[in-house]
This record gives C-alpha cells, sequence and structure tokens, in this order.
C-alpha cells in the first residue's frame, strides 16, 4: 500500500538571529565516518562498482538495495550543473524538536561550490540569507538577518562560529545534495561490509512524488559505529535522487524512536540555469 508524506555592534546583534542558520543541511547519515569532500562523482561510481564486484552480497545481505539507490544517484547527478528547491528542516536541539524551518535554496554543482538560501519560515526568521562559495575563504560564509537586523545587510562570519555551532547540527560547508550523496554511499559501502543493518523498502509518495522509501535500522551498536538507530531516505523514481532524509535515536523501552533531524528537498529543479549574481552579495 502505498503511503504519502506530507510534509562589533551588528555582527554581535547578529548572533541573535543567525543562531539557528546553519541547522538546514541534509548530511547526517546513520554512520560516523565522515564523506570523502574532494572524491569527484565519477570516482565515487567507481568506489560503489569495485565494492559491489569484490563483495559480492548474498541473497540475505539487506544492504544491496542502498547500493544499487546510491548508485543510481551517483549516476544521475553526475548530469546536474545547478539546481533550486524549497528545503524543508526540522531538528531537535538541546532535547526538544525545534519549528519547522521552510527555505528557498540555490546550489550549483562540482566545483567551484555556490549556495544562497532564504528563509520563509518560520515566521522570526522570515527574510533571513545565508551565501556560501568555495571560490573565495571557504572557512567563511555571508549572512544577513530577519526583521530590524535585515537593514544592516550582509555580514561575514566563520562557519563554525561557536554560538552559531552550538545551535546547529551541521555547518554550511556540509550543505546539499551533492555532499548528501557523498556521505551515504561512503557510510553505505561501510554498512554492507558490517552486516549489522535491516533494511525495509517500500513504494511513498513524498511531496508529490512518486518515491522509494528506505527505511535502515541498526538494532546493535556495539562499538558505538552508528549515530543514529534508523534512518529513513525517500529516492525520488523520476530523478534517483535523495529528496528527503529522517534520522532517528535509539528509543527507551516501550517507546517509538525520536526524530532527531529531517531534511527534504520540495519542488527541486534540475539545472534551471541559475545566475551566479545570486551567490554574490
Amino acid at each position: 500500500m502505498m503511503q504519502t508524506i506530507t510534509q562589533g555592534r551588528f555582527p554581535r546583534l547578529a548572533y541573535i538571529f543567525f543562531g539557528g542558520i546553519l541547522g538546514v543541511f541534509i548530511i547526517a547519515t546513520g554512520n560516523v565516518t565522515q564523506a570523502k569532500p574532494d572524491n569527484s562523482l565519477k570516482q565515487i561510481e567507481e568506489e560503489i562498482i569495485h565494492e559491489i564486484k569484490n563483495h559480492p552480497l548474498k541473497s540475505k545481505d539487506s544492504m544491496d538495495k542502498p547500493l544499487e539507490f546510491i548508485l543510481a544517484a551517483v549516476k544521475s547527478f553526475e548530469n546536474v550543473k545547478d539546481y533550486s528547491a524549497t528545503l524543508f528542516q526540522l531538528e531537535r536541539l538541546k532535547g526538544k524538536l525545534q519549528p519547522e524551518a521552510s527555505i528557498q535554496l540555490q546550489a550549483t554543482a562540482g566545483k567551484p561550490f555556490f549556495l544562497h538560501m532564504r528563509w520563509s519560515e518560520p515566521r522570526s526568521s522570515k527574510g533571513q540569507e545565508a551565501m556560501y562559495t568555495t571560490t573565495k575563504d571557504p572557512s567563511k560564509m555571508r549572512v544577513k538577518g530577519a526583521g530590524f537586523l535585515g537593514a544592516v545587510g550582509f555580514i561575514t562570519l566563520d562557519i563554525n562560529d561557536p554560538k552559531s555551532a552550538s545551535n546547529n547540527r551541521h555547518n554550511v560547508s556540509e550543505a546539499g545534495l551533492e555532499m548528501l550523496i557523498k556521505t551515504l554511499e561512503h557510510g553505505w559501502i561501510e554498512e554492507s561490509r558490517r552486516k549489522a543493518t535491516e533494511v525495509l523498502v517500500s513504494d511513498v509518495v513524498c511531496y508529490d512524488r512518486p518515491c522509494t522509501r528506505l527505511e535502515l535500522t541498526h538494532p546493535v551498536n556495539t562499538d558505538g559505529y552508528f549515530l543514529f538507530y534508523k534512518n529513513i531516505v525517500f529516492f525520488d523514481k523520476e530523478n534517483n535522487l535523495p529528496i528527503r532524509i529522517e534520522n532517528y535515536s535509539w528509543p527507551k523501552e516501550g517507546e517509538s524512536a525520536p526524530l532527531e533531524e529531517a531534511y527534504g528537498y520540495k519542488d527541486l529543479k534540475l539545472n534551471p540555469g541559475l545566475d551566479l549574481a545570486v551567490f554574490q552579495k
């Protein structure tokens, strides 16, 4: 049965509004292994094929489907130059789920990397903006506050600024679909070797798009390798890309696994031909 998923002075003042500006990046997977950001998508494709060839999966091994889907995503994204979407973000910070954010996102693929985001929700963040590029100092980002602080215009902050980092799960350099794909690929290859993941596959509708839902559960975490008890990833059946991820922590006895973070791309448009002037403010 198909399910449907619905969905100085000024810099110091800016911290009030920019405390949650970085927590919008779909990058976390179930494990602590980091992506290899310098690897090209072609190198990643070759790595997956090599893994499948040299470590053939038995019929009872449940990681064959995740590897199949992430390989298709890698091949699909090789043809992407830029993209735009409405990015939805839901995060648990200090034990409490924050209000869902809605952000208009524009980004490029490959190098150099350009990213621009503008918030429309929640109301307290409406009009807030953030920009990042690897063409200048990759340790810095440009940000503009919501409300009256918007009159100040854009200011420069470190991407690992302590006050921002304390209110976010990820930093801006980890943003975007390409890094998500690389992280899933690297993590899922390691998971296939560990043979400790239970996988469920189903057909769903997510953001009005026919999708395949992969649910990866880690019932055993003896060595602490896995960051999350469960990951759920939605792959768009038309473009083969992951358009939503949900991460859940380990449940207490008799309770459901609590959602820690969820990120999704709605109305994803590939290769719209973005004007680079959008990223230069």
